[in-house]
């Protein structure tokens, strides 16, 4: 094995084997494990998760700071709508969210962030964008635009081939 290649085959992954498609399904998945124990770990002492931050995100960020539809978080969020509920009515006891009804359809939620989540935002986000920063670092600087590129590509042909 090469010096500075990692030995996938504790993680079930036997290159060996000639699937190229098993070794980067499996190894994206890990690089994402990796990426979320550390970003949950950044959170963590300001009493957040990473789901919780992306929430804020999207509530603050999307549809010009004007709210999101709670349904639409779920679609964004790859969350189940029980689960963004949850999240949701946390956020909101928490004073970081508020939730009013939507005027146009009675049935919906349209969930915006309050001036406490948006502090809370812009506390953390400076460390965040550091952490990211450095992970993606990782990546050869003259690989990280096409890296994108591929993955960018590679998300659109998927959700295009539903």
């Amino acid at each position: 094995m090469e010096k500075n290649k990692l030995d996938l085959r504790p993680y079930g992954i036997n290159p060996a084997k000639g699937r190229a498609y098993e070794n980067i399904v499996y190894t994206l998945a890990l690089i994402y494990n990796v990426f979320q124990a550390r970003v949950e770990a950044y959170f963590a002492p300001f009493g957040l998760t990473a789901v919780q931050f992306n929430v804020l995100m999207l509530a603050a960020y999307q549809n010009g700071g004007k709210g999101l539809k709670q349904v639409d978080l779920s679609k964004r969020l790859i969350a189940s709508a029980s689960n963004i509920t949850k999240l949701v009515e946390k956020s909101v006891r928490a004073g970081l969210l508020s939730r009013r009804t939507n005027p146009q359809s009675r049935r919906e939620n349209i969930i915006c962030i309050t001036p406490r989540g948006q502090e809370l935002i812009d506390r953390v986000w400076a460390g965040y964008d550091a952490l990211v920063r450095r992970m993606t670092e990782k990546i050869p600087s003259g690989a990280r635009r096409q890296t994108g590129q591929i993955l960018q590509q590679w998300l659109k042909d998927l959700q295009e081939a539903k």
